[in-house]
Formats: structure tokens, C-alpha cells, sequence
């Protein structure tokens, strides 16, 4: 190595460890360790005498008294337990027999209407769709009332002033003479055409 070049006073001294440990120290090293440690337990332990668990005596008469009725109890229970009746299992099967062929199962009738929070339900809903019918109806025949009169209104504002005229000089003419019915039809159908005509019926 190189430090024994550059020191070869050190490097020529004897290798001996400055440390020494006694014969089996590490084997032995596990047990001493414990009984150091139990020994300084035990100097450090306070040494009162007996110990009494926490609330021993507050609970003794509680424990007592359970004891006390506990050993009661079983002088009162017989030590046989339960008993049955007298020919109690020859007739079990007879008795099972008769309560589950035999009988006839009842039917549950609910009436629907017997409850008045029910009456007053259905009651409720016939008013709400009766009213909504009607409500619906008079829209429908509103919206075709208003849309009629303004069809005849635009019919009456594209008739020409000339025509109104000669109609109204025609009516005069007409109360003085009476008309028949055939021709009565051949003026409206040689004037009038046919959406004036189903306009005004």
C-alpha cells in the first residue's frame, strides 16, 4: 500500500487491537442484558403489597347481589327445562295437517272507493279535464270566428266602389219588381262567384 512507503516506522510496528473483550462476551451478551434490565425493574418498583383492580369495591355489592339471584334462578328452574303436552308429538303432524289442507284461503276485498281522500281525487280530475275541454273548445272557435270576419272584411275592401253602386241601384230596381226563383239563381250565379258565395253562407 502507499502509506507504508511514505511511513515505514508505522508500518513496521506490530499489529495488536488496543481493545480486549473477555472469553464468550458476545455469546453471553442476550442473557445479560435481561437481567440487568429485571434488576433495575425491580429497584425501581415501588413495593406496595397487594393491588386491588380499579373500582373493586364501589362494584363488589353490584356482584354480590347478581350472584345472590343468579343461584336463585337455578333453584327455581326445574332441571328438566321445558315440557311439552302429553301426546304431543304423535298429534303434531295430525294438527299441521288440519291447519294448512283444510282451510280455505280468504280473499282481500279493498274497496276503491271507500277512502274520501280517493273520491276526492277523481272528482278533482274530472273537473280539471272538463274544464280544459271547454277551455280548448272556445280557443279553437274563437281563432275560427276571428279568422271568418277577417276573410269577409278583405272581401269587402276588394269590392270597387262601381260595383256597391250598380248593386244598390239594382236592389231599388227590384223591390219595385218581383223576381222569380229560377231567375232570381241565374243573377246570383252570372255575379257572384263561388268563394263569395261560400264565404257569405
Amino acid at each position: 500500500m502507499e502509506w507504508e512507503n511514505e511511513a515505514p516506522i508505522l508500518a513496521a510496528l506490530p499489529r495488536v487491537t488496543p481493545y480486549r473483550v473477555p472469553d464468550n462476551y458476545f455469546n453471553e451478551l442476550t442473557a445479560h442484558l435481561n437481567s440487568a434490565a429485571f434488576l433495575d425493574g425491580l429497584t425501581q418498583g415501588e413495593r406496595n403489597g397487594f393491588t386491588v383492580p380499579t373500582n373493586y369495591f364501589e362494584e363488589l355489592n353490584d356482584q354480590i347481589s347478581s350472584r345472590i339471584a343468579l343461584e336463585q334462578f337455578k333453584s327455581i328452574t326445574s332441571s328438566e327445562g321445558f315440557s311439552t303436552p302429553s301426546n304431543y308429538f304423535d298429534k303434531l303432524q295430525a294438527n299441521i295437517l288440519s291447519q294448512t289442507i283444510d282451510v280455505k284461503p280468504k280473499t282481500k276485498t279493498v274497496r276503491l272507493w271507500q277512502s274520501d281522500l280517493v273520491r276526492y281525487a277523481a272528482a278533482a280530475c274530472l273537473i280539471i279535464l272538463t274544464a280544459s275541454g271547454l277551455y280548448f273548445n272556445q280557443q279553437r272557435t274563437v281563432k275560427k270566428g276571428q279568422s271568418t270576419v277577417l276573410a269577409s272584411e278583405a272581401v269587402l275592401y276588394d269590392i270597387d266602389e262601381s260595383v256597391i253602386i250598380e248593386h244598390l241601384k239594382e236592389s231599388q230596381q227590384a223591390t219595385n219588381s218581383t223576381a222569380s226563383q229560377a231567375e232570381m239563381e241565374s243573377y246570383i250565379l252570372n255575379h257572384y262567384s263561388s268563394n263569395d258565395l261560400s264565404n257569405n253562407l
